[in-house]
């Protein structure tokens, strides 16, 4: 039997209340479930992306590119000569010009700085009968170089450049006098010049797309010839193999 229309108008009125209950409970699950593409579309085009990257760099954003073409070095701050004697404080200024992708050619100029007295040069002492003669005097000296680098790309991490390098170069430094003459020496040998040739290589740490920090490691492997004096004032040189290491841990870029 149908029931009245009055009546179930009447019940219907009566339910509104529940139904709209339970409407309100469920809405804040349904929105928690739900896709937020509209937010997450927006954060990616606000800086979500990036902020992204920081994370899985450890927190540093790091450049996504970095600058090629020219680039200045200041390397420093030691070598050791191996066999025979190198000056320990050594500084250089450094030109790379890239030729190709990875293949660039680079020269640079050294000043070389040392203090000693003979057994540091692994010499002997030219005066025994003055006092003092032997005693410990400054060595300075200069080095100019040049060759070729090959730069390596790391496709995931392009602010990392691994190196290898090549250069040929020439080095000379003056022991130490006294008083400014040549003939007023401490040691029997006057000066030191040479050529080696210099395998090596290093490691570029980006910070910047144009600075970049580092270090470099290289052995000079050639020949030094020695200008020396004796007592009566004579004259002559000598050569002498050298094999050493350059260790130069702290090195900046500058790109261009």
């Amino acid at each position: 039997m149908l029931e009245p229309f009055a009546v179930r108008r009447r019940r219907n009125a009566r339910m509104l209340p529940a139904i709209g209950l339970v409407a309100a409970l469920a809405a804040p699950a349904v929105a928690a479930a739900a896709p937020a593409g509209g937010s997450a579309s927006g954060s990616i085009g606000t800086g979500g992306a990036s902020g992204s990257k920081k994370g899985k760099s450890g927190g540093y954003d790091w450049p996504e590119v970095v600058v090629a073409g020219n680039a200045i070095s200041f390397l420093m701050p030691l070598q050791f000569g191996l066999v025979s004697y190198l000056p320990k404080a050594r500084f250089a200024f450094q030109y790379d010009r890239q030729i190709r992708k990875g293949h660039w050619f680079h020269i640079g100029l050294g000043a070389l700085f040392d203090r000693g007295n003979y057994r540091t040069f692994r010499t002997q002492c030219g005066f025994n009968a003055t006092a003092g003669s032997c005693d410990k005097g400054t060595v300075a000296g200069v080095d100019v170089y040049a060759g070729y680098t090959y730069k390596f790309f790391i496709a995931k991490k392009p602010w990392l450049v691994p190196f290898v390098r090549g250069s040929i170069g020439y080095t000379y430094f003056d022991l130490p006098k006294v008083g400014g003459g040549s003939g007023n020496r401490e040691q029997f040998r006057v000066h030191s010049q040479g050529m080696t040739i210099r395998p090596g290589g290093g490691l570029r740490i980006f910070l910047l797309d144009q600075l970049g920090i580092g270090m470099d490691v290289a052995l000079p492997l050639g020949f030094l010839v020695h200008k020396t004096r004796d007592d009566d004032g004579n004259e002559s040189k000598d050569a002498a193999f050298l094999l050493g290491i350059e260790v130069l841990p702290l090195v900046v870029e500058y790109r261009f």
